[in-house]
């Protein structure tokens, strides 16, 4: 496989030029994509490398707590955003994972800008990795279950 300078270099412009919303490379190779929102991308990422991203920048649109927490379960050597929270920073920081985010918020908000967001919640409340990943799909489960009218 060819190496892309480009993917060395900038992954997080290449991610915006592609309208991704994840993009995960190691030594100028493409190891995953993702266009869709939410959290799907995260989950897929841990159950398709279950022996982890040694050596990898994972290149994300927004980073809050759930995604630092999965990129460090991952050991991605690297992580950069477009956006990134508090508890992110501080969850990479504290598993010595270099990261930059081109704007820091103090917490992710939910879809309707109501409050946290419930996957931001759900990394507070499982601090291990594999407790989140279960929860992670149990509420994405939920939120896919038609509203009681």
């Amino acid at each position: 496989m060819e190496t892309d300078d480009r993917l060395l270099a900038d992954p997080l412009a290449v991610l915006e030029d592609n309208s991704l919303s994840l993009l995960v490379v190691r030594n100028g190779t493409e190891l995953y994509r993702s266009f869709r929102d939410g959290v799907r991308p995260l989950l897929e990422l841990a159950a398709w490398f279950p022996g982890g991203l040694d050596d990898a920048t994972a290149a994300d649109r927004v980073v809050g707590a759930c995604a630092a927490r999965i990129f460090e379960y991952l050991r991605v050597s690297r992580v950069v955003g477009l956006t990134g929270s508090v508890s992110a920073e501080r969850i990479l920081h504290a598993a010595a994972i270099p990261f930059s985010f081109r704007v820091t918020v103090t917490a992710i908000r939910n879809r309707e800008d109501t409050g946290i967001c419930p996957f931001e919640q759900l990394s507070l409340e499982h601090p291990k990795p594999l407790d989140l990943i279960r929860a992670m799909g149990t509420k994405l489960a939920e939120l896919r279950k038609p509203a009681d009218h």
